[in-house]
Order: C-alpha cells, then structure tokens, then sequence
C-alpha cells in the first residue's frame, strides 16, 4: 500500500512520475491557492505535505492538522510560509530545498542589468514593431564593467550575482551579517551597513 501525499501543486515531468509511481497521490484540482480550511481537508488522512511557498501552514494549521501527516515538504529555498515552531511543537519535519535556485537567480540578475544596461527591451519592440531605422538614433546604453554593483546579503545568491558581476568587470560592494573571507570575498569591498555602502 502506498503512502499517502497531499500536493499542492505540479511539478516537472520527472517529479510528477515518481510522485504517481511511489505514493498515492492526492491533489486538489484544478490547481489553484488554497486556504487554510482547504489546506485543512487536503491533509485529512495523508501521510505526508509537498507544498510550494503559495501554501501558508500558519500556527492555526499546525493546531488542527490531521495526526496522519508525518512530514512535510516544501518545493522552495525559504521557509518563511510555515510556522516552524508549530511544526516542531508537533514533531513534523520539514524537507525543504537550500540554494537550489541560487545560479538560476543570478543568471536572471545578470540578464536584469544586461537589459536595462543595453536598452534591451527598447530595441526589441523596435524589432518586432520592423520600425528599426540605421539612419534614427542609435540605443546605445552603457556598458556594465567598472560599474559599481551593491549586494545586500552574500548568501549562495549573493556569491552567484557576484561572480558573474565580477565577469563582466564590475567592482562589487556587498553588506553582510559577517565580513567574508577573503577566500570567498575575492576582491569584492565589505561595508558593515546598508546605509555604509549606499553612496557609493
């Protein structure tokens, strides 16, 4: 017999099979949020959670959740969506995915200050509109290296923005809790506050 997952969402293909192929799946559909009650009745009987950071299982979820839920996992870096106390109140484990997506967001970072830096979107809509004209002003933008870029937090996202930055010839200031080694800090400028590393 099967265990029993409560899903509140879909995953990619490779998921979604062995979810099917190892447990008895139980999903509300079609997928959409859910509140607190329908959270509620999805857990009823299951023997496990897998949620995404849409679900909130706040301290009132963790009071009247089903004794059947054993554990739960969550499809997401942060656990700011679950009541953590709760669920070690209730002895519930909770899986959840540290520095997963720490490339993929630096890479969207990069192509953010890329396009904004290059006019990016200006001249795409000059392309598909066909107005592109040699002889009109040229979007010429600036280019990135010896810029200066501020990091607030050289967590694992942090350090990715960082080293492609430092690819592209920027010089990287950051603020942090603690001063990084020089290992990992490379030749980036640590600035105990926010408010220190502003007006640069």
């Amino acid at each position: 017999m099967k265990p029993k997952v409560a899903v509140t969402s879909r995953f990619l293909p490779a998921v979604e099979e062995r979810l099917l192929r190892e447990f008895d799946v139980r999903r509300t559909e079609p997928i959409r949020a859910l509140n607190s009650g329908e959270l509620l009745e999805l857990a009823e009987g299951a023997d496990a959670m897998f949620i995404t950071p849409m679900d909130r299982l706040d301290a009132a979820f963790f009071e009247h959740m089903s004794k059947s839920v054993k554990v739960i996992a969550t499809y997401s870096v942060g656990l700011d969506h679950i009541d953590l106390k709760s669920a070690a109140a209730k002895h519930i484990p909770i899986g959840y995915t540290p520095g997963v997506n720490a490339d993929a967001t630096a890479e969207i970072a990069m192509l953010l200050m890329l396009g904004a830096a290059r006019r990016a979107y200006e001249g795409q809509q000059l392309v598909r509109s066909q107005s592109w004209n040699s002889a009109a002003q040229p979007i010429l933008g600036w280019q990135l290296s010896g810029k200066s870029l501020g990091i607030f937090g050289m967590g694992r996202i942090g350090q990715a923005v960082a080293k492609r930055a430092t690819a592209f010839g920027m010089q990287i200031h950051y603020t942090n809790p603690a001063e990084l080694t020089q290992d990992i800090a490379g030749n980036s400028t640590y600035h105990r506050s926010l408010f220190e590393m502003l007006p640069l």
